[in-house]
């Protein structure tokens, strides 16, 4: 059965390269994907797509074209793959077979996710397959409470938005040179409170162990996952709780 995979996350987190290793690790263990490039503004790709939405639309053609900015010209892009997702989904890398198809989102996750047009070509997909979210936190520049608390929940407000199973991601588990706030984390988000109380304070820290707690009663179904796209750590434990994620939302458990 087919399901389709959205690797998300902040510009920077580590989207394609993940999307590339992470394709190539599945491969080698003799599972079968498909890779797809959403973003129109990128600019080198570290696999090889097996449909690229550069063929449609690429940011530097529409700032050339309409005289427009980055941003203006990633918000045009928006538009022009919702208004040809109909077209885009027959391609052959979408359609129905027994493999993941992993897909690689736009660099600028506010731009498209957030907004409408995230949410109306995600409705799609999930008309003709099982969707699931994997959202990335950049884990190498999460240094303090505030920067961890705060990526994580932008992940669970990304699965509201879209309305699909997202597992939350440390990216870049190889640069983390002090892994003690993240496995607290992974490990128990309440644990989370003394450490909230010591850097926070006032209505701040309130808030900073309420979102502590969301954090925690969400982990109960999805659990955080620490990777490397350099080394491969983490891409086994991925790989189950995608699986797990999949049944769910696919109704195969």
């Amino acid at each position: 059965m087919t399901m389709y995979l959205l690797v998300m996350g902040l510009a920077g987190s580590g989207k394609t390269t993940l999307t590339g290793a992470f394709a190539k690790w599945m491969r080698e263990n003799g599972h079968k994907v498909r890779v797809v490039n959403l973003d129109p503004g990128a600019e080198h790709l570290p696999y090889n797509p097996d449909f690229d939405i550069r063929s449609i639309v690429t940011v530097e053609k529409l700032m050339k074209e309409h005289g427009l900015g980055p941003n203006g010209a990633m918000l045009k892009a928006s538009e022009v793959i919702v208004e040809n997702a109909k077209e885009i989904l027959k391609h052959e890398a979408f359609k129905p077979f027994d493999a993941t198809v992993i897909i690689d989102t736009p660099g600028q996750l506010e731009i498209f996710m957030l907004r409408h047009e995230g949410y109306k070509f995600t409705s799609l997909l999930k008309r003709r397959a099982p969707t699931v979210g994997v959202f990335l936190v950049d884990g190498s520049m999460v240094y303090n409470i505030a920067d961890l608390v705060t990526s994580w929940m932008l992940g669970l407000l990304v699965q509201v938005k879209l309305d699909i199973p997202t597992i939350p991601v440390f990216s870049k588990s190889d640069l983390i040179k002090d892994r003690s706030l993240v496995e607290k984390v992974v490990e128990d988000p309440l644990s989370l409170t003394e450490d909230i109380e010591k850097s926070l304070s006032g209505v701040t820290a309130e808030l900073a162990i309420e979102m502590a707690r969301l954090l925690a009663e969400y982990r109960q179904s999805l659990r955080p996952v620490l990777v490397s796209a350099i080394t491969g750590e983490g891409f086994e434990e991925l790989f189950s709780v995608v699986h797990e994620a999949f049944c769910s939302c696919g109704d195969l458990s």
